[in-house]
């Protein structure tokens, strides 16, 4: 069977019967049959896992740029069926059924992340001697595993994503050979609720940080960016020498042992490095002196060979840190950048910069080829970090290892040793270095700091922030902190609208951009000083105008459409009386009885009782009965039915029309012509590929 990022339709039949087969060898107990079945295979196409190791290693179905997990472990349960079980479910999961849509399955990266909660099922049935899954499916059973995951004091994300794993578990009923029905009705959510530590029950969102902090560690980043930048290739040629010189020692200490002359001595032993060491031409503080001296890098490089690397890193760092907090990319998505990345554009004789990259969150498959804005001192960071991993990128390049050469232009790169490959940075080593920046721009947090964090993270856990922002200390710098600072701060700053947000970190809805902007607008208005007078004016104006609208639709023979105005009309001779003193209507909305807000298209009488946020289309509000549209309002709907038909037609011309875009035009189309059609404003009727569509 194959395991791939895209499936094509043959492969999934394939795995179809590869799967029945390992179904049927379960069923009969066949586990000498079952252990040799192949579950994974490296990138030669040999056998990697088989179904009964330990250790499934998927290091071929990972991008191992973007994560350190490639594989999963059943070593943690000492019951042989619970395991068997576990491992049947995990390969249901990879082959089969990963998502409950029909489709495609789950990435591998997802399947890692499953496992995690997963193997915490497990091990509670293990540690309490059950025999099988199935025994969760009784209420007694469940109760005692919802007790023992309340004992974990998980957060309350953690327990939710236990307790879905628990509903994908139900799922599997009828295709799996054990069968498991949830005996309680609550939702992932709800059990999490009531079972997640009392400490961590609110959702905890990443911090954004704090102006002052946010300009000293920036500034430091981009101080070592720039001021390096000028001696890019001569910090290359210094690092491609230190590696020469390894090279050197190492092949003379090789040929005393392969010819035998050092028989005393093997390779894998703690002497040889330092055997190698002896060997080398010149010693490390030699090469680098000879490289800085009588140069600007005198005083900011050291010559010790540890320290040295510490400060290659350091610097690597800053310009991750430029690349990260001018762009608020994923940190998947930095982990994508290569040497070219730096792209331009010119639009309107305004001239844009951009980073490109891979995209691969909600994206099933291949990731995507997108490009993020940014500001042009990221080419100096892109340049830099390239030089700094020019020499570790040839040396994985060279060496024809698939995976070594996937991540030969990767630009986070790290050489511990060198008599070990290079590999790509994780959150571990990138966080040392984060406090090593933020230690260098003196980002102590004040008490002014304090306040203005409790202004932009509105979202934080209380408990958990105090544990971690405390006055006097460190800002304890992330990754993910760089993508809510720039959200946070083009809010506060009115950099971008939501929008623009949502399309810079390729989110797929303007609600999760909203969160992200989470503080941004409160910490503005905190700016803005109240002037009670003019407020209680513009209310009073707002009011008038209100009840001026109001009491014309109630006491005038003018045409509305829209449920509310049909309703209006309708009942405009039964409440004569009551609504023509214009006194009466302003006093109900002085009261707030009566209430307007409008949009381009209609008016709602729900006022912002409805903020509509989730109306992505002015059609969408044809099925709610506070709207209301009169003949200036009908007016627009003549231009969107023009923009909408437009906007298909070139759709369909370029071949990029697709079944939620038709959807989404024509739902507006017809709306329009509804309202065209009631108020009698002539309009073209759309045609496409001859036909015509339906009217009304």
């Amino acid at each position: 069977m194959r395991a791939l990022l895209h499936i094509p339709e043959s492969v999934l039949q394939e795995n179809k019967l590869g799967v029945q087969h390992v179904m049927e060898l379960f069923k009969t107990e066949n586990w000498k049959e079952l252990n040799e079945i192949v579950v994974s295979r490296d990138h030669f196409g040999a056998p990697a896992s088989r179904f009964g190791d330990e250790y499934w290693d998927l290091s071929s179905y990972v991008d191992t740029k973007i994560t350190n997990k490639k594989g999963i472990f059943f070593s943690e349960i000492a019951s042989e069926y619970l395991a068997m079980e576990m491992k049947l479910i995990c390969f249901y999961w990879m082959y089969v059924a990963g998502k409950p849509r029909t489709g495609p399955v789950i990435k591998t990266t997802t399947l890692i992340s499953r496992h995690s909660k997963l193997n915490q099922i497990f091990k509670f049935l293990d540690s309490y001697s059950f025999k099988s899954v199935e025994t969760l499916s009784h209420p007694l059973v469940f109760s005692e595993f919802c007790s023992y995951i309340q004992t974990q004091q998980y957060s309350i994300a953690n327990c939710q994503h236990i307790f879905i794993i628990v509903a994908n578990l139900r799922r599997t009923t009828g295709v799996l050979p054990f069968a498991f029905s949830s005996p309680t009705d609550q939702t992932p959510k709800e059990l999490a609720k009531e079972y997640a530590a009392l400490d961590k029950v609110k959702t905890d969102q990443f911090y954004a940080i704090p102006t002052r902090l946010m300009e000293l560690i920036y500034a430091e980043a981009l101080s070592i960016v720039e001021s390096l930048h000028p001696h890019r290739d001569l910090i290359h040629n210094l690092l491609t020498d230190l590696h020469d010189n390894y090279l050197i020692g190492k092949k003379e200490i090789d040929q005393k042992i392969e010819s035998g002359q050092w028989q005393w001595l093997k390779k894998s032993e703690p002497a040889y490095r330092i055997e190698v060491s002896k060997s080398k031409p010149s010693k490390d503080f030699e090469i680098i002196e000879s490289y800085i001296q009588e140069t600007p890098l005198a005083k900011l490089v050291p010559t010790n060979g540890s320290k040295f690397k510490g400060w290659i890193t350091n610097v690597q760092t800053a310009c991750y840190i430029v690349c990260a907090a001018f762009t608020g990319m994923r940190r998947s998505e930095l982990y994508g950048l290569t040497a070219d990345s730096f792209k331009t554009r010119v639009f309107n004789n305004q001239k844009y910069y951009f980073l490109q990259s891979q995209h691969h969150k909600m994206v099933q498959g291949r990731p995507q080829t997108c490009e993020w804005l940014t500001v042009p001192v990221a080419l100096k960071a892109i340049e830099l970090a390239e030089a700094l991993s020019r020499n570790m990128r040839s040396q994985l390049l060279t060496d024809g290892d698939p995976i070594r050469v996937h991540i030969s232009d990767c630009l986070w790169l790290n050489q511990s040793s060198k008599a070990t490959f290079p590999k790509v940075r994780f959150e571990g080593s990138m966080r040392t270095h984060f406090n090593e920046i933020a230690k260098a721009a003196n980002a102590y947090i004040t008490e002014a700091d304090l306040e203005e964090f409790k202004l932009i993270n509105p979202n934080c856990n209380p408990q958990h922030a105090d544990a971690k922002i405390q006055l006097g200390k460190l800002w304890p710098l992330t990754s993910h902190q760089f993508r809510r600072s720039f959200a946070v701060f083009a809010k506060r700053h009115d950099l971008c609208s939501s929008v623009a947000i949502k399309q810079q970190f390729k989110h797929l809805d303007v609600p999760t951009s909203d969160w992200y902007g989470e503080g941004g607008l409160d910490s503005k208005l905190s700016y803005f000083q109240l002037d009670v007078e003019l407020k209680a004016l513009l209310r009073e104006v707002q009011h008038e105008m209100v009840t001026e609208k109001i009491h014309g639709w109630l006491n005038s023979k003018d045409e509305l459409y829209g449920k509310m105005g049909k309703s209006i009309m309708k009942e405009r001779k039964t409440t004569a009386q009551i609504f023509s003193s214009w006194d009466h209507v302003y006093s109900l909305v002085k009261a707030g009885k009566l209430n307007l807000v409008g949009t381009l298209h209609s008016y709602c009488l729900a006022g912002y009782d409805c903020q509509m946020q989730k109306v992505s289309s002015p059609a969408a509000c044809f099925t709610c009965e506070n709207q209301l549209i009169d003949k200036e309002k009908a007016k627009n709907w003549f231009q969107r039915h023009k923009w909408a038909s437009e906007k298909l037609l070139y759709l369909d011309s370029i071949g990029e029309l697709t079944a939620s875009g038709y959807s989404h035009f024509v739902t507006q189309i017809k709306a329009a012509e509804k309202v065209m059609h009631h108020f009698r404003i002539p309009f073209s009727k759309l045609k496409m590929d001859g036909a015509k569509y339906e009217q009304i």
